[in-house]
């Protein structure tokens, strides 16, 4: 019998102690949301939510916002949503699944669009601490559709997108990797048209691939995502492009960031109409006639012609090199150091 009193008095204390520290990370949790939105409103947001609860007792966090509305008025943008959930382990807290509403708005200055989709879901791991350093982003989307008051329309068959972070083993110090996939991508019929006034060009792109990976000048964390900056400092294209119709467009490469903020490598390039990319470049506004001119004139004299392009093109100085030759301005990728 003195057994057995021993017995329910221990189990008595591990669930006592288990429950107090569940409802320690359930309060932590609503209260970490609402110290979170505070901190926005005294940036100047609007920052609001009807109401913050957390169930799951007892191995589960079980997070509801409901009618959530964010907006940076200096940005210009606004985001509404009726309920955001977010569930998590009691022994993983930071492992979090996110599951955004099949419907949501989102407002930039002179327009307002609906976001609706058959699922859309996130992984969310991060690092313990305040700065909530990411290990791991990963999005799936399905059916995704976009709608604006102002007439557009987009939409995209699928979407996933994983950055993960690399260990200092393979990487250098804040380096992710990246993969994206994105299948049956539907532009805007305005923004085809401007690209394409003939008609020639479908509104679908097949797919859209990133792979790759690259490092950052600090870690990517809570402050990166609520200041929408991150600086890059080296990037490795393993591969990325496209299957629009009958044109395609493969870039391997890797580059480093120079000291002004453009790249410094080596981009290859493999595109199937190239001659038909250029142009719809110029109609689009990308480029001007001038250099497209110089661009194309190098690419023939480097690589003979014809309709398919092969070639691998040098980033130094701020300029796209083909060869020798100098035939494009390269963006700037980082401010300068």
């Amino acid at each position: 019998m003195r057994l057995i009193k021993w017995i329910v008095i221990l189990a008595v204390i591990v669930v006592a102690g288990w429950s107090g520290w569940w409802y320690l990370g359930a309060t932590g949790q609503e209260k970490g949301v609402a110290a979170w939105l505070e901190n926005q409103r005294d940036r100047g947001w609007q920052a609001e939510a009807e109401d913050v609860s957390v169930t799951g007792y007892p191995f589960d966090f079980n997070l509801v916002a409901r009618k959530i509305a964010l907006a940076d008025p200096r940005a210009g943008w606004a985001w509404t949503a009726p309920e955001l959930r977010a569930d998590s382990t009691a022994d993983t807290p930071t492992r979090i699944a996110i599951s955004w509403p099949t419907e949501q708005t989102a407002a930039v200055p002179g327009d307002r669009v609906s976001i609706t989709a058959e699922k859309m879901e996130t992984l969310l791991d991060v690092r313990p601490g305040a700065s909530m350093e990411l290990r791991q982003a990963a999005s799936e989307v399905a059916a995704l559709r976009l709608t604006a008051q102002t007439g557009w329309k987009a939409a995209a068959e699928s979407l996933s997108i994983d950055l993960v972070e690399r260990g200092d083993d393979i990487g250098p110090e804040n380096s992710y990797a990246l993969d994206v996939d994105a299948q049956k991508v539907v532009l805007p019929k305005e923004i085809v048209a401007q690209i394409d006034p003939t008609g020639w060009l479908q509104p679908k792109i097949d797919r859209v691939t990133i792979i790759g990976h690259g490092a950052f000048d600090a870690p990517l964390d809570r402050k990166v995502i609520e200041d929408g900056v991150a600086i890059l400092r080296a990037a490795t294209i393993r591969e990325a492009g496209f299957q629009w119709g009958d044109m395609q467009l493969v870039v391997r490469g890797a580059f480093e960031v120079d000291p002004n903020g453009f790249p410094d490598g080596e981009i290859e390039v493999e595109a199937g109409q190239w001659r038909e990319m250029m142009r719809l470049l110029i109609r689009s506004g990308v480029l001007d006639v001038g250099t497209a001119e110089a661009i194309t004139q190098g690419i023939e004299f480097l690589t003979g012609g014809g309709d398919e392009l092969k070639a691998t093109f040098g980033l130094k100085g701020g300029k796209v090199r083909l060869g020798p030759f100098a035939i494009a301005d390269a963006p700037s990728i980082a401010p300068p150091m």
